[in-house]
């Protein structure tokens, strides 16, 4: 009896220990699924200069995403990976635009990222934090001026910018499919061949919840090396 009791004890230990290991097996899982979702993509300058960088190199692969955004259209709006919903003034026209030209493009160089374009573009986002709009500031200030302010531009500047997103893959969705934008400028810049370097910034806004700030230069020359603290701190 003796013997049957501790045969049954050290079953009892085995099955708790694999309970115990399975638990532990799934919250990794759990966990690492986690850090790789784009919903819970922190919105900072390498996050943004990363995703528009995986566009850039593969647009085919990025196509799928927008591919599948598609797929989920109800007839009124599109929703994003970070559960923003995307009305479209154009229906399916824009999207459908964006699928065409990602399965065409030529992959480009990747962006090579700024710290001082990043803390031009944190300086819009602070000065657009009441509900402003455009890329103009209220210092009238332009994009190119902005990035002045912490390094020496050449060979063209541009600047996006999108409000009311919250993930790095939201907000470059939206910039690429460019609903009801002429031209498609926001994409344009994203997939010029002429640009080498890129910053972002990223806040609060009164009116769209969030704004992020896309700067974007031919060449640049960082005035003074940036601190990581400075830019967490500039880049809101």
């Amino acid at each position: 009896m003796a013997k049957w009791d501790q045969l049954c004890f050290a079953n009892t230990i085995i099955s708790r220990i694999s309970a115990i290991s399975l638990a532990l097996f799934q919250t990794t899982i759990v966990l690492a699924a986690k850090e790789v979702s784009p919903n819970e993509d922190h919105v900072t300058a390498s996050a943004i200069v990363r995703e528009m960088n995986l566009a850039r190199q593969n647009p085919a692969f990025y196509a799928t995403y927008v591919e599948e955004m598609r797929s989920h259209f109800n007839g009124k709006f599109f929703l994003l990976p970070g559960q923003t919903k995307l009305f479209p003034k154009e229906g399916l026209r824009a999207i459908d635009e964006a699928i065409r030209f990602l399965h065409t493009a030529q992959p480009e160089q990747p962006l090579i990222l700024s710290p001082g374009m990043s803390r031009a573009a944190a300086d819009h986002c602070a000065d657009q934090i009441g509900g402003a709009i455009g890329h103009d500031g209220s210092d009238r200030s332009n994009p190119g001026s902005r990035i002045s302010r912490y390094g020496v531009w050449t060979l063209g500047w541009g600047e996006n910018i999108a409000y009311g997103k919250t993930s790095a893959r939201d907000v470059v969705l939206a910039l690429i499919i460019d609903d009801g934008i002429p031209g498609r400028k926001h994409r344009k810049n994203i997939f010029n061949a002429k640009f080498n370097f890129a910053g972002a910034g990223y806040g609060p806004h009164a009116r769209f919840r969030t704004v992020c700030s896309i700067d974007f230069a031919g060449r640049y020359i960082e005035s003074g090396r940036e601190t990581e603290r400075e830019l967490v701190v500039r880049n809101y």
